[in-house]
């Protein structure tokens, strides 16, 4: 998730924009996936709806640097611990959601669901101590 009203005001200020990322509940994941369910990382196929319409419908095979890559420049500026979250970018179609809009997401693997991959998450309003203000 990300809050575009924070990151587009970020980088108006010529600011880092990681804080439209960072807010509590924005990165909901699924269950651990059993590293035998997906063979191939490199092949599998993920989705994503906002209120029953398919909104990202993808595969990884589109991604530009293959997981070894990734990792390897990662690991160059980080080390990498297990039990780490490795986050990408996204498949084409991103687009807001609003209070009440109920997204599912999950992953396919030869045309078969991965039901520890499957999630779903009702949009609500969050209020915190952070408030949001254009400059």
């Amino acid at each position: 998730m990300t809050g575009r009203n924070v990151q587009e005001e970020a980088k108006k200020k010529g600011l880092p924009w990681s804080i439209a990322k960072g807010f509590d509940t924005f990165l909901p994941i699924s269950s651990p996936i059993p590293k035998s369910a997906i063979p191939d990382p490199h092949n599998v196929h993920l989705w994503l709806s906002v209120n029953g319409a398919m909104k990202q419908d993808d595969s990884t095979e589109l991604m530009l640097f293959r997981i070894p890559r990734q990792l390897q420049d990662i690991s160059c500026v980080m080390a990498l611990e297990k039990g780490d979250i490795v986050l990408t970018g996204t498949p084409k179609g991103v687009g807001p959601v609003t209070t009440g809009d109920v997204m599912k997401a999950g992953l396919k693997v030869g045309g078969k669901d991965i039901p520890e991959a499957k999630l779903e998450v009702e949009i609500a309003d969050k209020f915190g101590r952070y408030q949001f203000a254009e400059t």
